[in-house]
């Protein structure tokens, strides 16, 4: 079951030794909270859609540096409907999919030999979740590589945005925190100084100057476009779309990052979840540490930028 996460998330090929958990060191205090705690804003977490990031408890890191802002979260697995969302001023969807975690049609689905005829979503929630944003509600998604983007592309087609099927690359804009091999170059960077990062955005600037965003690294995922929304997380020209999993790669994106507003209400949308937690990685002699705690990246302080755009 683990060695299935990594694959989603970090892209190992070889797992057979592999283990994903949480950071015990990851230090989630907020210094200078945005709100009194316990007064914040409400923020659901979906767990209603097989998002198995929630299942596994890989959103603590998340719901530990929201609790500790001040929000009121709530991990909910009920259907989305306008009354339902009502409750909240923000929603998290991370990781959904079609498929429970561990299941045989979900083992099928993500070695590429079941297509999810049945997306993650329904019809009328879509419609729910839209009309809930259109009328002043804020919603942070992420995709990811594939097949987890083709399961979500009808919940990012819903809001104008358009995803790329399989994983993407870059050979020039790329890092990484160990020696790998050639897919290394799915580890993005998104930086002040190479141009990637979008840092005129209240995202990146932040409320105050020591809130200011400059490095940013991603672990693989997928690909955004959209128009009429801020690029946060620029695709050079050098990024590319690659074949992931059997899923042969479609799609030309220019974005790891989007925001933007619809009608009344506010959306950020990603293509990679890495950021928004704090894990360790380990497979046989490979160890990594990946999202919040990862130093030399901003990603605790993206985190609460985010939440706090989403909450003006």
């Amino acid at each position: 079951m683990k060695n299935s996460i990594l694959l989603f998330l970090l892209l190992f090929t070889i797992t057979s030794q592999a283990q994903m958990y949480n950071d015990s060191s990851f230090n989630a205090n907020v210094v200078h909270p945005k709100f009194k705690k316990g007064y914040g804003p409400k923020i659901l977490i979906d767990a209603g859609h097989h998002n198995f990031a929630v299942e596994l408890g890989l959103n603590k890191p998340l719901f530990d540096v929201a609790s500790s802002d001040g929000y009121q979260i709530k991990i909910d697995s009920m259907q989305f409907t306008k009354e339902y969302l009502s409750n909240y001023s923000i929603v998290v969807i991370l990781t959904a999919m079609p498929f429970k975690y561990g299941s045989e049609d979900f083992l099928l689905f993500f070695n590429g030999q079941k297509q999810a005829d049945v997306f993650t979503f329904t019809t009328d929630e879509l419609n729910a979740l839209h009309e809930w944003v259109s009328d002043g509600g804020s919603l942070l998604m992420f995709s990811e590589h594939a097949p987890i983007d083709k399961s979500v592309t009808p919940l990012f087609n819903k809001f104008g945005i358009q995803l790329s099927t399989g994983i993407v690359v870059d050979s020039i804009n790329s890092d990484s925190p160990i020696e790998m091999p050639s897919w290394n170059h799915s580890f993005l960077k998104f930086t002040s100084t190479n141009g990637l990062l979008n840092t005129e955005h209240p995202i990146t600037k932040g409320e105050k100057k020591n809130e200011r965003i400059s490095n940013i690294l991603t672990h693989g995922g997928g690909g955004l476009t959209g128009d009429g929304y801020r690029n946060i997380l620029k695709l050079s020209s050098s990024a590319m779309i690659k074949k992931w999993n059997g899923t042969m790669p479609t799609g030309a994106p220019n974005s790891q990052c989007l925001a933007g507003n619809v009608g009344k209400g506010k959306l950020v949308a990603l293509g990679d979840c890495n950021g928004f937690t704090a894990m360790i990685i380990e497979s046989g002699e490979y160890k990594l540490s990946s999202g919040m705690q990862v130093s030399g990246y901003d990603w605790k302080q993206f985190v609460l930028n985010t939440l706090h755009w989403l909450s003006l």
